[in-house]
């Protein structure tokens, strides 16, 4: 082997050590910010509630919960309820209408959601909703799950294209049901396209680990997605509404233009004490 053939052959070992370390320390910094973002997000400290200060329960659930025994789940003191309807221009959850039915039948409070695809138009998604969901005076608002998470990318659109389509697709509900929709988001997504935009419409916020700071006006809080509830196999994602019993049922009349009630009497009340981590009741047993 020449000289010039050695020094081509050593020149070319350390490109290839160097682009291994290049990778080698972009693989590891990965490794860190999502071992990072588990364990803020996913797998956080134990959270204990208050239900003093927050009294009223609730889970929300789509097909991959599976079939349900709301009986059971009713008896787990869970006052209401958020289930999954549609998805896009035309996905229906497959379960929706059997949940919608069946938990009624329990006499917990139900409301629809529908998950927001940002590639898809607002209004058409809106359409997809109308078209599957009847609501009653005593159902929750509509739900419109705006989140950059599943699929939906932060930055692939320009902020403010987003929140145009949001607010057709809020408008479009609103003309239909007659009462403004709450918005579901996650804390990033809060901060990027809802907060000084939106804040008169409710806002359902996921905050995991600790409480939501007093400064966002939140009506409903998604404090886990660990939730064990007896008739739900596997995890599901709990919530609380932010006032008593009577200020829940309130907000539902409220929602629909009916007068309030001066007290309203809780049948489905959360225990004393409830881990986000461990909610299982006497019987047995997802920066703001």
């Amino acid at each position: 082997m020449t000289k010039k053939q050695r020094k081509k052959l050593t020149k070319r070992a350390i490109i290839i050590s160097s682009v291994l370390l290049v990778l080698f320390v972009c693989v590891s910094i990965l490794y860190v910010y999502s071992e990072d973002y588990y364990k803020r997000y996913r797998d956080c400290p134990q959270l204990s509630i208050d239900s003093t200060k927050y009294p009223v329960l609730g889970i929300d659930i789509s097909a991959h919960q599976g079939k349900i025994d709301w009986k059971l789940v009713a008896e787990n003191k869970v006052s209401f309820a958020f289930l999954k309807a549609t998805e896009g221009v035309n996905f229906v959850d497959k379960n929706f209408s059997s949940n919608w039915k069946t938990a009624k039948q329990q006499n917990i409070i139900v409301g629809a959601y529908m998950f927001f695809r940002f590639n898809k138009d607002g209004k058409m998604q809106a359409r997809n909703f109308i078209n599957n969901v009847k609501l009653s005076d005593n159902d929750l608002p509509p739900v419109v799950d705006f989140e950059a998470s599943y699929g939906n990318r932060l930055g692939k659109y320009k902020v403010k294209y987003m929140q145009n389509q949001l607010l057709k697709c809020l408008r479009e509900l609103e003309k239909h049901y007659g009462q403004k929709p709450i918005i579901y988001t996650n804390v990033t997504t809060y901060t990027n396209y809802i907060k000084g935009n939106f804040d008169d419409y409710p806002l359902w916020i996921c905050k995991l680990c600790n409480e939501p700071t007093k400064n966002v006006k939140w009506t409903f809080w998604q404090y886990s997605h660990k939730g064990s509830i007896t008739g739900i196999k596997g995890h599901v994602d709990v919530n609380l509404y932010n006032g008593s019993y009577t200020e829940f049922v309130n907000f539902i009349n409220n929602s629909h233009g009916k007068k309030v009630k001066q007290d309203a009497k809780q049948q489905n009340r959360p225990t004393n004490r409830r881990n986000p981590q461990n909610t299982k009741s006497k019987t047995t047993g997802k920066g703001v």
